[in-house]
């Protein structure tokens, strides 16, 4: 139980022993510690864990990539037998691109707003594969065509916003795969991207690197895909591997807590098994002389405080942990103490309607062409009280658009929207304050909603005054602090500004916000879709436990059909607009009747039935 795995030096491109810091004003933090990974040919290696774990650091030193103030403090990088660690960035230029391929997750990182796809395509050929520019057009056009881009020759003369987020990831992975490089990493490449468009680009992914023999780094938050499309998966926390092996048992069988915790955390369309986010916050830096995860983990002993190596098992798996032979039998939520489980049939107390939708339709017109656009076409709803409704479709299905119509921000083209009853006014200025007060949103990107330059606490005073003119102002902070513990926050946050918490902060900042409104009815727009599994895992814990006690109505946006499943009762399906299906989401999602149903389902990674998921369902 104490053999470390050993080094595989017959890939592509390996890190061995690799540590990393970052030297700062403050001193040295060292962020990676004895990380020893191979890409091998033709083989997609998955790396996963939270936020701040060491995963994108890893990335880019595979890559030779190093940022202001960081330091290799043992081990190296190697690629065909020659450092890169110690390489010159001339040196680097001539595998960069050519040979080592990078896509990153935002697309706008990737693809100059100013140039034509056609100006990206043909730099890059020209310069790592010596083409002329007719070859490289044509070789350009091929590509386009490979990853689905209609029209490929009239695409070349497109800029990127002229075309989807999903179809510009495409376009990124096109122009990374078409010099024909060996090693192609993959930083979180489908995050914020619709479940049908994640599958499409997931397929290529896998297709692309298979065939040309790529091999492959791909990492996310998203263990569920991961197990489904990658032949090894690593886990980090703290710097350090603490699990590997291959990716389907990893995900069945996990031999470290944090990796069973990951997993716990993952909202499934197969089970209704209640989602438990990790108590705590992630470690900033590698541990000195303890396991990395021992603060956050139920399954600890006092023995725990000590180093801890990566030991090999005997089904060519590696694990950090001194109970491995335990774990079979670890239930990381059995300690849990704030998990709400919410019983979908009888929650409700009174099944009427408060909020109703009949035949509403958004349409906006499209500048510079008379043709208008069908946001929302004819949609009718109804929310019991108390009762929880999903939204799922991909994107530009109209979900956000008929969330911001009942939100008052859109102004339906038709329909009526209703309140117990009482048709609403279109818009939201034209409403009382008793119901902007009762109906509450919630934005998907809590940096777009929290003002930079104010406080926590001057965020969260607002509605009190807008909307609570009965706690008077000296009661303020207390009622703010309150609310900050509700949310599971620290009432010493409140004097901080949005840019000194996490994601996970903000965004339950930007919950806490809209419930001190104390609303009748809370408005979620995809509030969960950039965060790590285990935040979302606690957002969503926190939604569903805030709905029991304090009976909110709930009107969830999603279009992941697992989040769905976790917080909604009833459920609608929307494509270009309209309702395709609609009904109890359990029902929904175990017995879709409609087709489109059916290809949202199929495109849920599901390390179960990975061949269907890659072959597209067929």
């Amino acid at each position: 139980m104490t053999t470390t795995q050993t080094a595989r030096t017959d890939g592509d491109l390996a890190a061995e022993g690799l540590s990393v810091g970052y030297r700062a004003r403050g001193g040295l933090t060292q962020v990676l510690a004895d990380v020893t990974v191979t890409l091998h040919s033709g083989q997609i290696l998955g790396l996963a864990g939270e936020s701040g774990s060491g995963k994108s650091t890893l990335a880019l030193s595979l890559l030779g990539y190093r940022v202001s103030g960081q330091e290799t403090l043992a081990g190296r990088v190697a690629f065909d037998g020659r450092d890169l660690d110690g390489a010159s960035i001339k040196e680097l230029r001539k595998v960069w691109g050519a040979r080592l391929a990078y896509l990153p997750q935002d697309t706008a990182t990737s693809l100059n707003p100013a140039l034509t796809i056609r100006r990206h395509f043909v730099e890059g050929l020209r310069r790592h594969r010596g083409l002329d520019t007719a070859a490289a057009v044509a070789r350009s056009a091929e590509w386009l065509a490979r990853v689905e881009i209609p029209e490929p020759e009239t695409a070349l003369h497109k800029y990127p916003h002229q075309f989807s987020g999903g179809q510009q990831q495409r376009i990124a992975l096109a122009l990374a795969l078409s010099v024909e490089p060996e090693v192609l990493i993959l930083d979180e490449p489908t995050t914020g991207l619709d479940v049908v468009t994640q599958a499409h680009v997931n397929r290529l992914i896998v297709t692309l690197a298979r065939d040309a023999g790529i091999a492959a780094l791909y990492v996310s938050h998203n263990l569920a895909l991961l197990a489904t499309v990658c032949d090894e998966l690593a886990i980090m926390y703290a710097g350090q591997i603490v699990e590997q092996g291959i990716a389907a048992q990893v995900y069945a069988a996990p031999r470290h807590p944090y990796t069973a915790a990951l997993i716990g955390a993952v909202p499934t369309i197969a089970s209704d098994r209640p989602l438990h986010g990790i108590p705590g916050i992630p470690r900033p830096s590698v541990p000195v002389h303890t396991c990395g995860f021992a603060q956050r983990c139920t399954f600890r002993t006092d023995a725990c405080e000590t180093d801890i190596p990566l030991v090999a098992l005997a089904d060519d798996r590696a694990a950090r942990c001194i109970r491995l032979d335990e774990l079979p039998t670890f239930d990381p939520s059995a300690e849990h103490t704030t998990a709400v489980v919410v019983d979908r049939a009888t929650a409700a107390k009174d099944l009427d309607a408060i909020l109703t939708v009949d035949n509403v339709g958004v349409v906006f017109a499209r500048p510079g062409s008379g043709e208008p656009f069908v946001a929302v076409d004819d949609v009718s709803v109804r929310v019991p009280a108390g009762r929880a409704l999903g939204i799922a479709g991909e994107s530009g299905s109209g979900k956000s658009t008929l969330l911001r119509a009942i939100a008052g921000l859109v102004r339906p083209s038709s329909g009526t929207i209703s309140y117990r009853g009482a048709a609403l006014a279109s818009t939201a200025g034209e409403r009382p304050v008793a119901l902007r007060r009762a109906i509450q949103i919630v934005f998907q990107n809590p940096d777009a909603t929290l003002n930079p330059r104010h406080t926590v606490y001057q965020s969260l005073e607002r509605p009190l005054k807008l909307f609570r003119p009965d706690i008077a102002k000296r009661d303020r902070r207390d009622a703010v602090a309150a609310m900050m513990r509700q949310v599971r926050l620290a009432p010493d946050l409140l004097d901080r500004y949005p840019r000194n918490l996490s994601g996970g902060q903000r965004q339950r900042v930007a919950i806490g916000r809209a419930l001190l409104a104390e609303p009748e009815v809370l408005l979620c727009d995809e509030v969960t879709s950039a965060l790590d599994v285990s935040v979302q895992a606690s957002i969503l814990e926190l939604l569903v436990g805030l709905q029991a006690e304090r009976e909110l109505t709930v009107v969830f946006v999603t279009h992941d059909l697992g989040v769905l499943r976790a917080v909604a009762d009833e459920a609608i399906i929307l494509q270009n607009g309209a309702i395709r299906e609609a009904g109890p989401t359990t029902r929904l999602l175990r017995e879709p009747t409609h087709p489109y149903t059916k290809e949202l389902i199929a495109a849920v990674p599901d390390p179960d039935r990975a061949a269907e998921f890659l072959s597209g369902g067929s």
